[in-house]
């Protein structure tokens, strides 16, 4: 009994320590603002889309509205077997446009009919294609601003990173859960950036991560990464940085930021969060593996301490003893409850704290409103995703996966 008590400390100071370090070292990345004015640097921009009709147009013309040099830019679309008229609208769009546009189906470039690894496929057949010096990935529901390419474009021709992971973001949340998703993704983006820093290669996202054509070739693209049908950007991140440690960067700009939408319902919710937590188990890094674990049991722990206080309760109110004895076997029972209140104090200061630095950045400082209502969502999603996501298929664009 008591052993778990002081396993639920140890688990409470890890937790504080560990989003400590990230909240530190997450205002320690240089936030910069940097534009050249000249760029030189040829980029291909390769978005795989699957059944994208009502987004897909739009974002080919926030990305055809760039301020970026037509004749350094070029678009490759890999339609992945949609089902509407994703295909139909890149392909007119082509011809109405001078954005240099190629339209592809997945099925025309691969051979491998039976893969399950399709997002993947497409990238790579899309990599073979491109023509520029830096690849670009962005996500057809994506909005990105008009120096978007620019700011990553200063980047590498300033630093020459092989890698760079660039920040994504939330807009149009309006419901609690819509907003726990937000902030949520805000925490998320300070981690990515802190555990670059960090030199943990274990963080990215494929709706806005560049990297060099060339680097990716040298790696041999998602070789031996592409049992699972996600981890299109960390398990790419972890590989590319196995060759190339020194650089991999994180772009803290804002004019880099790309902006999606939330999950409208829990279960599109879940569907993703466990579309994520299946790529866990192909973590090669182990103090990822570690951390992550220690997380979840943390979070779990809250859960086990209230769970065996409240049903010692029930026991005493159903089998009632002699009072005294009742009252002095029923004392210790009451610190697994003391433990669970103090673990959720300490989980939700550490957290409000962390959280407060990483909306600034974003500018979102009015998601901080709805912090407690997070809370709740994150003490509850945390035990059940990292639970049953490691095992369950999940549905993502109509296909069930795992």
């Amino acid at each position: 009994m008591f052993v778990f008590l002081i396993l639920s400390f140890l688990l409470t100071v890890f937790y504080i320590g560990i989003m400590l370090t990230y909240k530190n070292v997450w205002q320690e990345v240089k936030e910069t603002e940097d534009l050249a004015e000249h760029v030189q640097t040829s980029i291909s921009v390769i978005i795989p889309a699957r059944n994208e009709a009502q987004h897909i147009g739009k974002l080919l013309t926030y990305i055809a509205q760039q301020n970026y040099p037509n004749e350094l830019l070029e678009v490759i679309v890999v339609d992945d077997h949609s089902e509407d008229e994703t295909y139909n609208i890149c392909k007119q769009f082509a011809s109405n446009n001078t954005l240099t546009l190629s339209v592809y189906k997945l099925q025309e470039l691969i051979e491998d009919e039976t893969t399950q690894v399709y997002k993947k496929r497409a990238i790579e057949a899309a990599v073979q294609k491109a023509k520029g010096t830096l690849i670009v990935t962005t996500d057809a529901d994506c909005r990105v601003q008009a120096n978007w390419l620019r700011s990553i474009a200063t980047c590498y021709e300033q630093e020459k990173p092989s890698l760079i992971a660039a920040p994504v973001g939330f807009e149009n949340d309006t419901t609690f859960f819509e907003k726990f998703q937000a902030l949520d993704f805000c925490g998320m983006q300070a981690i990515t950036g802190a555990s670059l820093q960090m030199k943990m290669f274990n963080m990215a996202n494929g709706a806005n991560l560049a990297y060099e054509k060339q680097a990716f070739l040298d790696v041999d693209g998602y070789q031996h990464i592409d049992q699972k049908a996600s981890g299109d950007d960390m398990l790419l991140v972890y590989k590319i940085a196995q060759k190339f440690s020194s650089k991999i960067k994180f772009l803290k700009n804002k004019q880099a930021i790309v902006y999606t939408e939330p999950q409208r319902t829990i279960h599109n919710f879940l569907q993703q969060r466990f579309r994520w937590t299946s790529k866990s188990r192909s973590y090669q890094d182990r103090r990822i593996t570690l951390i992550l674990g220690l997380v979840y049991l943390f979070v779990l722990s809250i859960w086990m301490n209230t769970l065996y206080f409240i049903g010692r309760s029930v026991l005493s109110i159903l089998f009632p003893e002699n009072t005294l004895i009742a009252l002095i076997n029923f004392l210790p029972v009451f610190f697994f409850l003391f433990m669970a209140i103090i673990q959720i104090i300490c989980k939700c200061i550490i957290d409000y704290f962390f959280l407060k630095s990483a909306v600034e950045f974003f500018d979102r400082k009015d998601l901080m409103k709805s912090f407690l209502i997070s809370e709740c969502w994150h003490i509850w999603y945390i035990p059940f995703v990292g639970t049953f996501g490691n095992f369950l298929q999940y549905t993502w664009k109509g296909r069930k996966l795992s």
